[in-house]
């Protein structure tokens, strides 16, 4: 065995110290990867028990009302103008219950990638009035003016999937007159935009600070939250939208501050598809086949 110069000995020592530097500069970064991962794993427990804790209110309230009120048109005695103020909070009641378990399905739908687009040929205006008529009742509650516009270049017709689309702008517009003071405005516009559907539904609300422009998408998360929450909800709405937009190869984008309104922007590709959509959809829920001799039939 031959032995190593002084230099040669220096050289091999250099090099070792070099890589046990580099291996602990490696382990320090891996230690770093896994104490933020397991932050994340602690947030993401915390913001599931807090979910749980939200939804259970969310879901019991409106059923302790409408138990409440049925009980009391149930006892008989009632006007008819006193019968149908209190169908009427019935009615809003269960809507606000079905909205929120419609979005906690979805929701586990598209974490389990159980849902992929069924394309249609979509009447926009229907489908735009079929999401406002929705929430008539919200929107008179809080006396809130909504404007619907339809841009020139606006396809009557766009081929993308109804049911999703729908459940996008439901979503966008309960936000919408959620976080805008009573008598304020709402605004919801489509147009065509660089080979696709743009729509951009706009409010007077409160506004979101820059700082939150992006978590807001994330699943549970909320302005508010604990004994101060002033608006309702369980945070899934938006993430429910930037899921569904990114299923449509599409994007989703905010502009608002504080005090100043917000403005949500989506954009919808037109897909590309091998053969040609024979479905038309006038809203989320029905649907106009072809029939053998030209006619339109409703389903």
């Amino acid at each position: 065995m031959s032995r190593l110069t002084d230099q040669e000995l220096i050289e091999e020592l250099k090099s070792r110290f070099e890589m046990n530097r580099q291996a602990l500069h490696d382990l320090q970064a891996l230690t770093g990867q896994l104490e933020k991962m397991n932050r994340r794993l602690q947030e993401s427990e915390a913001m599931k028990s807090h979910f749980l804790s939200n939804i259970r209110n969310e879901i019991n309230n409106p059923l302790t009302a409408i138990m409440g009120l049925s009980r009391h048109l149930k006892g008989g005695g009632c006007d008819p103008g006193k019968v149908a103020a209190v169908g009427g909070m019935i009615f809003s009641e269960a809507f606000d219950l079905d909205f929120q378990l419609r979005n906690i399905f979805i929701a586990a739908e598209l974490e389990a990638g159980e849902h992929s687009p069924d394309f249609s040929r979509v009447d926009i205006v229907s489908l735009m009035a079929s999401a406002a008529e929705m929430l008539a009742h919200q929107l008179e509650i809080k006396k809130i003016r909504l404007t619907q516009r339809i841009g020139d270049g606006s396809p009557q017709l766009f081929t993308t999937d109804a049911q999703m689309l729908q459940v996008v702008l439901v979503n966008l517009l309960v936000n919408a007159i959620e976080y805008s003071a009573e008598g304020g405005e709402v605004t919801i516009t489509a147009d065509a935009a660089g080979g696709g559907l743009k729509i951009v539904v706009s409010d007077s609300g409160v506004g979101i600070d820059p700082a939150d422009h992006e978590v807001i998408f994330d699943r549970f998360k909320q302005k508010e939250s604990g004994a101060t929450k002033s608006h309702r909800g369980h945070g899934l709405g938006l993430s429910i939208i930037k899921a569904v937009v990114d299923l449509l190869s599409g994007e989703v984008s905010l502009r608002s501050a504080l005090g100043q309104g917000a403005s949500f922007t989506l954009f919808i590709p037109e897909p590309v598809l091998s053969s040609p959509v024979a479905v038309t959809a006038q809203d989320g829920n029905f649907f106009l086949f072809k029939d053998e001799g030209g006619a339109d039939e409703v389903f």
